[in-house]
């Protein structure tokens, strides 16, 4: 024990004197980090929301980018976008479902109004070398093109002034068209690369339609005419490039111009309402199916090998018809029942003739956006399954409709007004 210890003291004296004789350096001051300070939160608001102005202004941008890389001329495209502005009155519309809808029998009685039917025969005397031109262009009936003219902007007098840029711009910016307003955006690239219209000329309504016969930009682009070769293909101020752009069109989706576009039938009892509006048959099929028509005439040897559709548009109650290929061209025009039959019978008006002798079930309340869907939804709880709840009466929903139908025992006609929807929610 006292061995160790004086090992240990021999060594502590030796370290000792090693001290001692190094040189001594100077100890710098120890610094001390000064302990950050507690930062309290200054603004704990998210982020500032851009404004309407600044996401239009974006979407300009960024559509402008794109355009160019597809090819587009940039000045062109700085010309068309730069100066769009928000359309309030199509933001309106566009974001809007109407509740209310008019009843079938209330458009048609309105298209043809004693008017309209005036009007529409002067323009037929005005222009007759001019429909005599088109009609050897393209084989469309022109009493129908007339009837088109008066249903789209009253034979030229109400076109709409807004401007359709604005318009599709509003449409492919925000809202529930956004794919249609950059597809009709582009197309008025391409109407503006062809120069064969002006930018001022497009002109029209919120929806963006345009000139006396209302095409949209894409429409204008693949069916417009340049009626008398004059460089421009003015629907607003030319009725030759207007009339003749809609002959065309209708030409190229298939008018037959010596068939009809409907007929008026009565059905045998017991007959089969499945069979209306998708089963094609011709004249002959449907007659041995004991269908006639409206006024007891036989069929002709020729009209009994045309194909037709059958249409129940207002039930049992209502006229019915047979619809056949020029009902459906008109549809690719306005893809609406109610403006097919509008028009048809405005053509008509024209020769003094009738194209529906019985009367609309008119003591019917047509059902609003609200009640188609409680519709739907009472119709799936009962176990008739509509496929979705979207205030749309589809081929789904009418399935459904007619299946009810047959359980509770009423005309399996697919029509359903206020009084019978009242049964089918009371179930």
């Amino acid at each position: 024990m006292i061995k160790l210890l004086t090992s240990v003291s021999f060594v502590f004296s030796i370290s000792l004197v090693a001290c001692a004789s190094a040189p001594v350096k100077p100890v710098p001051p120890k610094t001390v980090k000064a302990k950050p300070r507690i930062q309290l939160a200054q603004n704990t608001a998210p982020p500032r929301k851009l404004t309407q102005a600044e996401t239009f202004l974006a979407w300009k941008k960024d559509f402008t980018a794109r355009a160019i890389a597809k090819g587009y001329a940039p000045a062109l495209v700085h010309s068309v976008i730069e100066n769009a502005k928000i359309n309030p009155r199509a933001i309106e519309r566009n974001n809007t479902q109407p509740e209310f809808s008019k009843p079938i029998w209330s458009y048609v009685d309105g298209a043809a109004s004693a008017v309209r039917i005036q009007e529409g025969k002067d323009k037929l005397a005005q222009h007759k070398t001019l429909f005599d031109q088109i009609e050897a262009r393209y084989p469309v009936d022109r009493n129908i093109l007339t009837a088109i003219w008066g249903l789209e902007s009253a034979y030229g007098k109400i076109m709409g002034n807004h401007d359709i840029i604005d318009s599709l711009a509003t449409f492919a910016f925000e809202g529930r068209r956004q794919k249609f307003g950059e597809r009709e955006l582009i197309a008025v690239l391409d109407v503006l690369t062809n120069q064969t219209v002006r930018q001022e000329q497009l002109t029209g309504s919120w929806a963006g339609a345009m000139g006396m016969t209302q095409f949209i930009p894409s429409t204008f682009r693949d069916y417009g005419v340049d009626f008398f070769g004059d460089g421009n293909k003015d629907l607003w101020a030319s009725e030759g490039d207007a009339l003749g752009s809609a002959a065309h069109y209708l030409s190229r989706h298939g008018w037959r111009i010596q068939e009809p576009v409907f007929t008026e039938v009565i059905l045998p009892k017991g007959f089969d309402y499945s069979l209306a509006n998708n089963t094609k048959k011709t004249i002959s099929g449907w007659a041995a199916l004991g269908i006639r028509d409206v006024g007891g005439k036989n069929w002709s040897r020729d009209a009994m090998f045309l194909e037709a559709k059958l249409l129940i548009p207002a039930g049992a109650n209502g006229p019915i018809f047979l619809t056949f290929k020029n009902f459906d061209v008109i549809k690719k025009y306005n893809n609406s029942t109610s403006y097919a039959l509008g028009i048809t019978v405005l053509a008509k008006s024209y020769q003094g003739q009738t194209a529906i002798q019985r009367d609309w079930p008119r003591g019917d309340i047509p059902l609003t956006l609200t009640d188609r869907k409680n519709l739907q939804r009472a119709l799936t709880r009962q176990g008739f399954n509509t496929k979705g709840v979207d205030g749309q009466i589809g081929p789904n929903s009418r399935r459904a409709i007619r299946a009810w139908q047959k359980a509770n025992g009423y005309p399996v006609d697919g029509y359903v007004e206020k009084k019978l929807l009242a049964k089918i929610l009371a179930k």
